[in-house]
């Protein structure tokens, strides 16, 4: 049983409205097409503008397996990537199923997860998009036997600012980011929008932080501005600038993760990433852009701020910038020590 982006019976998880009538494939957008001019040039952040991180489709059925239609696949960094497929449990938790690395597949595919489910055993399902990658939904392939019904996840509370580390990359599996790990762990449905190679930009999250009153904001930015001098020396103000605007909306609670350490600062790791060089020069500016941010932020009392959120051991970081999963899983418990937004409880470091 094959049902096309038009039925709406199937769901759709995405910051930007999706126009159902892009036949024959819809996409999924994180950010409005404007903003795109505001990163003119910055040749990273515009390819993951459209990245797929924390999108989704979601439906409700009995089908022993469902497959995913994609078509006109990108990858646009060298990493594995692939589809995760979460099924709801009674009691309310969610079992999650990856498949393979799709790295190696562009263009249209199809994707088979099995959901475990059997007749009559009808549990509401997300299938996540690969994060570092861009495509369009063509359509859910489902058992021809199989039940359907239309299911919509809970409105988003939480939106997440960030880089590279926020939208997950190095990780296989899009449930595990650490924003995901943390969605589910404090049952607060999240926008993840994490840009790898972003710097501290304030107006290409302007309209995020107006769509409305989020019960979280994380902030996760800094790194990227120590890649040059001229922007390691703005990112105090842009900083401030962006903390401003975020503590003026009215929102429960706005945290900011300083930039992680990194084994450059030690002298430590390999020499480059994908050509920027990762020596003691650009370690040094990862230490003054943290200082001189924490500096200016330590100006808005009601600002949660993180700091020394991964462990100072360059095994962490194979690339020399990002962890794999299992250091997003230690990244997610720091923050979920020191930040609980359900109950309100927050502390400082």
């Amino acid at each position: 049983m094959l049902i096309l982006p038009t039925d709406q019976l199937l769901g759709f998880i995405a910051p930007q409205p999706v126009d159902r009538t892009r036949i024959p494939a819809v996409r999924l957008e994180r950010f409005p097409p404007e903003t795109a001019r505001l990163l003119a040039g910055q040749i990273g952040p515009l390819a993951n503008l459209r990245s797929s991180t924390g999108c989704g489709v979601t439906l409700a059925t009995d089908s022993p397996w469902i497959e995913l239609k994609l078509d006109r696949v990108r990858h646009h960094q060298p990493i594995a990537q692939g589809l995760a497929l979460e099924v709801q449990q009674e009691d309310g938790s969610w079992t999650a199923t990856d498949s393979l690395d799709l790295r190696e597949r562009d263009g249209d595919l199809s994707v088979r997860l099995n959901t475990g489910l059997r007749a009559g055993e009808f549990r509401p399902c997300c299938i996540w998009l690969p994060p570092l990658s861009t495509c369009a939904i063509a359509g859910v392939l489902l058992h021809d036997q199989a039940q359907l019904a239309a299911w919509q996840p809970p409105t988003a509370r939480w939106l997440a600012i960030g880089d590279s580390l926020t939208q997950g990359f190095s990780t296989q599996s899009p449930v595990t980011t650490w924003v995901h790990r943390l969605m589910r762990r404090w049952n607060l449905p999240a926008w993840n929008l994490g840009v790898g190679g972003v710097q501290i930009e304030a107006d290409v999250f302007r309209w995020a932080l107006a769509d409305r009153r989020w019960q979280l904001v994380t902030i996760a930015l800094g790194s990227n501005n120590a890649w040059r001098d001229s922007s390691a020396d703005v990112a105090a103000d842009r900083a401030e600038e962006l903390a401003e605007l975020a503590l003026s909306g009215g929102h429960g609670q706005v945290a900011w993760c300083l930039p992680p350490w990194k084994p450059m600062e030690d002298g430590q790791g390999p020499a480059e990433f994908m050509g920027m060089p990762l020596d003691r020069a650009t370690g040094a500016r990862i230490a003054r852009v943290r200082a001189s941010v924490r500096e200016r932020l330590a100006r808005f009392p009601t600002l949660v701020v993180l700091d020394d959120l991964l462990p100072r051991d360059h095994r962490w970081y194979p690339d020399g910038l990002h962890p794999f999963a299992f250091g997003f899983a230690r990244f997610a418990d720091s923050i979920a020590a020191r930040l609980s937004p359900v109950s309100g409880e927050q502390s400082r470091t």
